[in-house]
């Protein structure tokens, strides 16, 4: 039997050589449960994907992206930058006052006011 002496231990470990470990079958059957990093949004008529970018407004993170969303003052105040959120919304934080003044639909979201989170 070897002796095997682990790191900030004194105690000798014993390495057995007749252990069998069992083959893990993937499972290709079973969607993953992790979401993806993206957002979907739609604004006049046209559907665009924002990948996640934690820490600024989902304005910003498109027009990074090279994404044309039609916006102007960036303040949350004309309301050209509204957009509605098909998938991904958990990626954004609650609406801010000036979003609820401005709609009461829950996907209808002022780009330049959500910020991602």
């Amino acid at each position: 039997m070897e002796r095997i002496f682990t790191v900030g231990s004194l105690k000798p470990a014993t390495r057995s050589s007749a252990r069998s470990v069992p083959a893990v079958q993937p499972k290709h059957d079973v969607p993953s449960a992790a979401p993806s990093a993206v957002l979907q949004i739609e604004q006049s008529g046209k559907t665009f994907t924002v990948q996640r970018t934690p820490g600024v407004s989902l304005l910003d993170a498109a027009l990074r992206q090279g994404i044309p969303l039609d916006h102007k003052c960036k303040k949350g105040t004309c309301g050209r930058c509204a957009v509605t959120v098909l998938a991904g919304v958990h990626f954004l934080t609650p609406k801010t006052r000036r979003e609820r003044e401005k709609t009461n639909q829950p996907a209808r979201r002022l780009a330049c006011q959500a910020q991602i989170k």
